[in-house]
């Protein structure tokens, strides 16, 4: 009974381990769904209002997916395009490719678990917080 308690032990301290050895880039890695956009620039409610309703379709819509090098989203139209992450998880970069007028994307990364992620995009007119949530 000592051995079977202790092979339990050995086999969650082992995976507890290999859970905490993953890399920025294996941990973005899956499906992220979309879950709050967030402009802090805007101060005024019917601007905030504004911004909510006109992001509503992209929260009930869009998901993002990490392959390794590739990554796909689904709205407003299918794309795909390359990221990058740095090796302390602290920037995520993005590029749709020459339709996308902004590409490539440069993010901070505010947070980034086995299961969330916050990134915030500094456009010049504003700076955008998006947060996604993992699909398992």
């Amino acid at each position: 009974m000592k051995q079977i308690k202790l092979l339990t032990v050995l086999v969650l301290f082992a995976a507890l381990i290999v859970s905490c050895n993953k890399t920025p880039h294996d941990k973005i890695k899956g499906k992220w769904d979309v879950v709050k956009i967030v402009n802090s620039t805007m101060t005024e409610q019917e601007d905030i209002d504004f911004f909510n309703e006109m992001n509503k379709d992209v929260l009930d819509n869009e998901v993002f997916t990490f392959t390794e090098d590739k990554v796909t989203k689904n709205y407003p139209e299918k794309s795909e395009g390359t990221w990058e992450i740095n090796e302390d998880g602290t920037e995520l970069s993005i590029d749709w490719g020459a339709d996308d007028a902004y590409s490539p994307h440069t993010f901070v990364v505010k947070k980034l678990t086995s299961d969330s992620l916050i990134i915030e995009e500094d456009f010049e007119e504003f700076l955008m917080t998006t947060y996604f949530s993992k699909i398992k």
